[in-house]
């Protein structure tokens, strides 16, 4: 499983044949055998579920206690490793919700751990840590034993992020950063999504050796027009550049044939990037962007201020002690950035159109899972769709809702808050009903 959500940067996880039961007939739309084409109306799907066990608490035992859900994977067998970036370890339950181990800790010795940002379990069966702070990846036994790291050179490239693993250990990134020269004259190429040598905005594939590979350059709208905010301190400028909402987002995923699903534009549209960058395939849905109103637009704002002042969108900037001898960075170069958002959210533009298509995710059984987007604030309805091209219905806003990992028999996991405001985990199971699947959706499974 490979979801291009920042959380949902997942391994290689299996998932048993997804179970849903179909709320329409066909008067409500839904086509005759479960599936229709691209162009189908929406008919709508309803996956039931039950919850299994949470884990998360304000008190108790170290492993209970939470810090920050950075990350979950599900094993093959259906183990949960649940990766805490504040703690700097990655906590493991069975199944059952039953504390297995704690692997690793928070440090700068040999298989510790400074700034994790992503986890996978390989085909290997090996786990795979992205430590961001030691620009580079460690790897793991399922059972805890460190076995060996793979470092990433800051004057050759290096992933920020990541979108995506690949079951060797290769991760896929739209966030890259390049550092070159001396102390007294350092050159930062960073390109999170559209900035650098390449034009438009870069998909990279950084493998364990180190090596880069260009996977395909996405559109990138034109840049936003008016005056940018600033940051300064310590010796340090920064100018930003102005900002609008609702440009197209970048969102993609791996699928199992090797091929790239991608979205860059307004309208619904998943391209589907085979070798050598080529665009092998479109998936598109008659569905209408949501038009950028005032009310839209003052909504937009007052919730990505709210997200600022609440800390969800601020900036913890830190290069891992990675910089050249003799250079260092104020220590509220945070804060200022942050101060600087703050002005471009008040002084941001909008685009004409909220884009059709907010997150995109695909499950071990190939299909793809498109959120539409919603109004600010609100969540969009769920399609479920094949890279054959049809369409297996939508799960509505209030129904269930794209996981943060995906397990083996239906196993699924979502990072959440407790109502006293601390970290949990819940893991519910698909409850088996009628099954939906990639072929004949009558057939049993």
């Amino acid at each position: 499983m490979i979801i291009s959500r920042q959380l949902r940067t997942l391994g290689v996880p299996i998932l048993a044949p997804f179970l849903v039961t179909g709320c329409g007939d066909a008067d409500s739309g839904r086509p005759a055998g479960g599936s229709g084409g691209m162009d189908s109306p929406d008919f709508t799907i309803a996956p039931e579920s039950r919850s299994l066990w949470t884990v998360g608490a304000l008190d108790g035992e170290d492993w209970e206690i939470i810090g920050s859900v950075t990350d979950l994977v599900f094993s093959a067998a259906g183990d949960l490793f649940l990766l805490d970036g504040q703690a700097g370890h990655v906590v493991v339950f069975d199944r059952e919700g039953r504390y297995l181990r704690t692997i690793s800790r928070q440090g700068e010795g040999p298989g510790e751990l400074v700034q994790p940002r992503s986890m996978a379990v390989l085909a290997d069966g090996r786990l795979a840590v992205f430590d961001r702070g030691r620009n580079g990846i460690q790897f793991f036994t399922q059972e805890g034993d460190y076995l060996d790291s793979a470092p990433f050179d800051l004057e050759q490239g290096t992933p920020t992020r990541v979108n995506a693993w690949l079951p060797d250990g290769s991760i896929i990134t739209d966030g890259e950063m390049q550092v070159t020269g001396t102390s007294r004259s350092m050159s930062i190429r960073s390109s999170v999504g559209g900035s650098g040598d390449e034009t438009g905005r870069p998909i990279a594939l950084y493998r364990p050796d180190g090596s880069r590979e260009l996977l395909y350059t996405a559109w990138e709208p034109p840049p936003p027009t008016g005056d940018g905010a600033e940051a300064a301190g310590g010796g340090i400028s920064l100018r930003m550049s102005p900002t609008r909402a609702f440009d197209p987002g970048l969102s993609f995923v791996a699928l199992s044939d090797g091929r790239l699903a991608v979205v860059d534009s307004s309208g619904y549209r998943i391209k589907l990037i085979g070798e050598g960058s080529v665009v092998a395939g479109v998936l598109e849905r008659p569905v209408t962007p949501i038009a950028v109103t005032e009310s839209v637009q003052d909504a937009e704002r007052e919730r990505q201020l709210a997200a600022l002042e609440g800390g969800q969108n601020r900036v913890s900037f830190s290069f891992g002690g990675a910089l050249p001898a003799g250079v260092s960075l104020p220590d509220n170069l945070g804060d200022q950035i942050n101060a600087a958002r703050k002005t471009g959210i008040e002084q941001m533009t909008f685009a004409d159109v909220i884009p059709a298509i907010d997150e995109l995710a695909v499950d071990a059984e190939g299909r793809l899972w498109v959120e539409r987007s919603g109004l600010p604030s609100e969540d969009g309805p769920i399609d479920i769709v094949t890279p054959d091209a049809r369409y297996l219905g939508t799960i509505q806003p209030g129904g269930l809702r794209i996981p943060d990992a995906f397990g083996p028999d239906g196993l699924l996991a979502y990072s959440d808050t407790a109502e006293l405001g601390f970290p949990i985990v819940r893991v519910v199971q698909l409850v088996p009903a009628a099954a939906l699947e990639a072929g004949d959706s009558t057939t049993d499974r």
